[in-house]
């Protein structure tokens, strides 16, 4: 990461602490690369765990927008999939009572085309522990700006 950040000097860099335990086998990180002009806004970032950060900016007429970046690990990793969607959607919680603009990307490692059916025709089941994050995300009114992705090789959603 550091190389990339040298060759784009009109951009700053936040980047998640590493997590450096054994346990964990993503510990890679996330980052977020802002524009110059728009990172004198930020007013402070917060490394929540290797898998989730979020940037706070501050805009006039007293609007924050807060960003997260997040890195859901795969399903063969259940446990450490499972604490990083719990701490997002606590986060999330949060950041809604504290009044801020929000936007979530990364890579959630989940198939949205594959849950859409299921929210919108079998509710019972869209709510399950497996889907809770889409579940929260869609229920409380956030919106998919994530771009269509034909290849079968990438699984990744934005929301």
């Amino acid at each position: 990461m550091k190389f990339l950040s040298k060759r784009l000097s009109n951009y700053t860099v936040f980047s998640s602490n590493l997590d450096t335990s054994k346990q964990i086998l993503s510990s890679g990180g996330v980052s977020l690369f802002i524009e110059n002009s728009l990172a004198s806004h930020v007013q402070d970032f917060k490394s929540h765990s290797s898998r989730l950060l979020s940037v706070d900016l501050y805009f006039k007429g007293n609007v924050k927008l807060r960003i997260f970046v997040i890195y859901i690990p795969p399903p063969a990793e259940s446990v450490l999939r499972s604490d990083t969607i719990d701490l997002l959607i606590q986060q999330l919680t949060l950041t809604k009572q504290a009044g801020f603009y929000h936007a979530v990307c990364g890579d959630f490692n989940m198939h949205l085309d594959k849950y859409y059916p299921i929210y919108f025709n079998q509710p019972q089941i869209a709510s399950k522990h497996i889907y809770r994050l889409l579940f929260h995300l869609l229920s409380h009114g956030y919106e998919d700006f994530t771009p269509i992705n034909l290849s079968d090789s990438l699984g990744t959603l934005g929301v």
